[in-house]
């Protein structure tokens, strides 16, 4: 591990500012917004059931797993997501963290998979470069660009990094995310 990721995991309350928080919420919302696009050429309905689909997912995310973190009430979030729950939902027990993570991965899941299914239906059923590249761009800023940017940039400097389910799968990338410090 380089001096900087040592520093980073010794460090427990980095606080981010409002702006950065904005910025590590960017890919994310980018994807929905992809997804919806996707799903709305589908059929309307689609595209507006799955942005409520986002919405709840967000605010599951906030209600069963910001509430269980250590980061609850604290910029320390790179998201921002702590001092939000914290305005919303009861403080949880921070020892379930990564249960309740884990728990939550699958359902969460399913915001890149519907507007996967979605493309791959719209590809079939009357292609063109304009879906083509809808969904090429979908699948580049969803399963690249958003767990790269996390990997990067938020997860980083997480302080609940060493316990979370998600960074602890991408443990591979390690070496990759250490390359890329030299330019972000």
């Amino acid at each position: 591990m380089n001096e900087a990721h040592e520093a980073a995991s010794n460090r427990v309350s980095i606080e981010y500012t409002r702006k950065e928080a904005l910025l590590n919420n960017i890919p994310g919302m980018l994807t929905y917004a992809l997804g919806s696009v996707i799903l709305f050429h589908l059929w309307v309905l689609f595209g507006v059931l799955y942005l409520f689909f986002c919405i709840i997912g967000i605010v599951l995310f906030w209600t069963l797993i910001c509430s269980h973190c250590p980061s609850y009430d604290k910029r320390c979030c790179p998201c921002g997501y702590g001092t939000i729950s914290s305005r919303f939902f009861k403080k949880g027990d921070p020892s379930q963290f990564p249960r309740m993570f884990k728990t939550y991965i699958p359902v969460f899941s399913l915001i890149w998979i519907f507007p996967l299914l979605g493309g791959v239906i719209l590809l079939l059923g009357n292609f063109t470069l304009y879906y083509l590249l809808l969904v090429l761009s979908f699948f580049i800023v969803g399963f690249v660009l958003v767990p790269l940017f996390s990997r990067v940039h938020g997860c980083k400097d997480c302080p609940m990094k060493e316990k979370c389910p998600w960074a602890k799968q991408r443990k591979l990338t390690f070496r990759l995310e250490t390359r890329l410090d030299k330019y972000v």
